[in-house]
């Protein structure tokens, strides 16, 4: 059922969506120090970041759900690579992403309006969350590229449940 294949992608694209962009409009608005924006945005963007997780999960289930209704082989190479970059990208969300914006949204309600608190900005200019939103976008990337391309298979050769026998060769006419 190729439906599974079309709900998984919209919704892992929605996941990206509400993942990557805000993340990079919110650290442009973190670069400029006027806190009663960061204040806003940041607190504007909670219910978009709640639903992170669940969109995740549930292209997650969705992308399960595709690999048995289509006949792929939940063990080929190129799954077991989306498995484990999926599982780097949910580790940094989780211990890393959603800790940072916490911390940013508390310590922005916290910091006085002339001008960021010394721990805001030492938060706003993590180096760590600068390398952390340069993996998320590469490992979007090389998942992009590991389901189009499903690198060390046989993406070519449509799935077990979907292939045809061969035809017997037609006769010539007259005989």
């Amino acid at each position: 059922m190729r439906i599974f294949i079309f709900l998984h992608v919209a919704t892992m694209f929605s996941a990206v969506a509400a993942s990557l962009g805000p993340a990079y409009v919110l650290g442009r608005i973190g670069r400029h120090a006027d806190v009663p924006t960061i204040r806003r945005a940041f607190a504007l963007n909670q219910p978009l970041a709640a639903a992170i997780g669940p969109l995740f999960t549930g292209g997650a289930i969705l992308g399960i759900v595709a690999v048995f209704t289509n006949g792929f082989d939940p063990l080929a190479p190129w799954l077991l690579i989306a498995y484990v970059l999926v599982a780097a990208a949910t580790f940094t969300g989780i211990t890393i992403n959603g800790p940072w914006l916490r911390r940013v949204t508390s310590l922005s309600a916290e910091s006085p309006d002339g001008a960021p608190s010394a721990e805001l900005t030492a938060t706003l200019n993590d180096p760590k969350m600068h390398a952390v939103d340069w993996f998320d976008r590469i490992v979007i990337l090389v998942l992009i590229f590991d389901m189009v391309v499903k690198p060390f298979s046989c993406a070519d050769a449509p799935p077990a449940s979907r292939r045809r026998s061969p035809r017997p060769p037609a006769s010539p006419p007259g005989r």
